[in-house]
């Protein structure tokens, strides 16, 4: 892919999205376990991307 950098900026926002979909989902009361899961992982997968993000500054 061309433009990995914007790609990984994408999928970055996406998954704190989704993780924060959760998030309100179990602050609203109305979850099971596999809510609980999701959350992290999509928390586990932005904070991955932000951290190759760093890595791969460009000077």
């Amino acid at each position: 892919m061309k433009n990995q950098r914007l790609f990984r900026i994408a999928l970055a926002v996406a998954c704190f999205v989704f993780a924060g979909l959760k998030a309100y989902s179990i602050a609203q009361g109305d979850y099971t376990w596999i809510d609980v899961f999701f959350m992290i992982a999509f928390l586990g997968f932005g904070i991955m991307y932000l951290v190759v993000l760093n890595k791969t500054k460009r000077p």
